[in-house]
């Protein structure tokens, strides 16, 4: 049986945090919730998701192995 073995990166984009912080921010002031679904597809962009192939060696080791 073949292993397959990837990388997975995530990290956030610059504007994230400040975003969550004004909208907590915004949601303690004015006492209401936010919509959800804007703030889930606000949230999905600024995501970013990258897969790769891990690193081996001449000897066949992976890389931290």
């Amino acid at each position: 049986m073949a292993t397959i073995t990837v990388n997975l990166s995530a990290r956030l984009r610059w504007w994230v945090r400040p975003y969550i912080a004004v909208l907590t921010g915004l949601a303690r002031f004015t006492g209401m919730e936010p919509d959800w679904e804007r703030v889930n597809e606000v949230l999905r962009r600024g995501v970013v998701v990258k897969v790769g192939k891990a690193k081996t060696y001449g000897n066949g080791r992976q890389e931290g192995a």
